[in-house]
């Protein structure tokens, strides 16, 4: 910790960490930055360190160089704290990082690679997580404010369906690891974090706040053609959002399991999911998924809905939802082939008809989310929460939890997509 009580890293201790991971490496000064905007993140805070020294040649020789670490904190205010329940975050994280990955990594044998899109982990602990910085590989993220195109959705879509495939083959191979790592009342297991019946008055007011707005944004922007649509769409986005039974609703469906029961990432939003564009190598990873505080055990169709429903634009899914779902499907039987070849193949069209099951099942957890989602992802960076000042400055700040209110673009976004789930039946 610092003088003011924050938890940093410091030069001795990134010294210990590079050195177990290259010893050849003497590190002489660290360099910090904050690593991400206001808007970027929201349950902790992020910085990067450029750690200058030098690296012994096998000839003898000393040369000049530098090593990149990103590590997040929990948020400086008490208030910021409770109210994205970090420390419950950070435990799940670290529990993803330290247990989880690893033993779904071993999955991958003999050249065998369905997914590697997990950063390089320096440290992991329930007050600071270190990691490789990927930015200096040339990986970023989308424009939050943008969303997710085409291609880049086909490339996440490639990405869960690998990181998908090895929690149902850790099922099938390894039942008792899976077990084991699942159980949210053990040392090593993953719990639900955010959706747990015990949240449920805590997020009370929140969800309140963001209902309200969701229901306005639909009642305005409902366009003039779909106004016969007006009354059923309403009515049914109030019986959704209605505060006694809403978060139940999303605590059922996240708990649900199932055929298709795997580790979620649990927060594919745009800003979890780095790309590199310009990817030289064709046996490189294109893509990086972040931030696992959120991971849990539940449908795979939970991470698609978040990404789909949450990142996607309506014209997009409404010319290509059969064809992304397809893609995503294509690329997990594939992984699936892969990890286990000496099991008989699964059927390809009992494994569509489940996914699409679940994706009708798991719509409403996707408009859940977009409560959340969608007003933080196009909002101005200076409407968003800022976890870098201290602390509350003002009573009413205490008081008032909620999304950003949302503009123009989140009224359309979440219009289109409430239709969409009416008219899908999933609402």
């Amino acid at each position: 910790m610092d003088k003011e009580g924050d938890v940093r890293l410091t030069l001795e201790y990134v010294r210990e960490l590079i050195t177990k991971d290259e010893p050849d490496v003497e590190i002489t000064s660290l360099e910090e930055e904050p690593g991400s905007g206001r808007g970027d993140n929201y349950t902790s805070m992020l910085y990067r360190v450029r750690a200058k020294g030098q690296k012994q040649m096998k000839n003898g020789e000393w040369v000049n160089c530098e090593r990149a670490i990103i590590y997040k904190v929990l948020p400086r205010s008490r208030e910021h704290r409770e109210a994205f329940k970090s420390e419950l975050l950070f435990r799940n994280e670290v529990a993803f990082y330290t247990h989880v990955w690893p033993a779904l990594d071993k999955l991958q044998v003999n050249g065998t690679k369905v997914f590697g899109g997990v950063a390089k982990i320096y440290a992991a602990r329930h007050n600071l997580i270190a990691m490789e910085d990927l930015r200096e590989r040339g990986f970023q993220m989308a424009d939050r404010r943008k969303g997710l195109q085409l291609d880049h959705l086909k490339r996440a879509l490639k990405a869960l369906a690998g990181f998908h495939a090895l929690s149902l083959t850790l099922r099938e191979t390894r039942p008792g690891e899976f077990a084991r790592l699942s159980d949210p009342n053990g040392d090593q297991g993953i719990q639900e974090a955010l959706f747990r019946t015990e949240n449920e008055e805590w997020y009370r007011q929140y969800y309140h706040v963001a209902a309200k707005n969701a229901i306005r944004m639909v009642s305005d922007g409902l366009p003039a053609h779909m106004e016969h649509m007006r009354v059923e769409t309403i009515e049914k986005l109030r019986a959704f959002l209605d505060e006694d039974v809403f978060f139940r609703t999303m605590s059922e469906i996240a708990a649900t399991q199932g055929p298709l029961t795997v580790f979620c990432h649990g927060d594919c939003w745009t800003n979890n999911i780095l790309f590199k564009d310009d990817s030289a190598r064709s046996n490189e990873e294109v893509v990086y998924l972040v931030d696992f505080q959120l991971t849990r055990v539940g449908s795979l169709a939970l991470d698609l809905a978040n990404l789909l429903y949450c990142c996607a634009s309506g014209e997009i899914r409404r010319v290509h939802m059969t064809q992304l779902l397809q893609h995503y499907h294509s690329h997990l039987m594939s992984s699936l082939h892969m990890l286990n070849p000496k099991q008989p193949p699964k059927d390809p069209s009992v494994m569509w008809e489940l996914l699409n099951e679940e994706m009708r099942r798991c719509g409403r957890f996707g408009v859940g989310l977009a409560l959340d989602i969608l007003p933080i992802s196009t909002c101005e960076s200076d409407e968003a929460p800022d976890l870098y000042e201290k602390s509350e400055t003002s009573k009413e700040k205490q008081i008032t939890r909620g999304p950003p209110r949302g503009g123009a673009e989140c009224t359309r976004l979440m219009t289109d997509l409430v239709l969409e789930l009416v008219h899908n039946h999933a609402l």
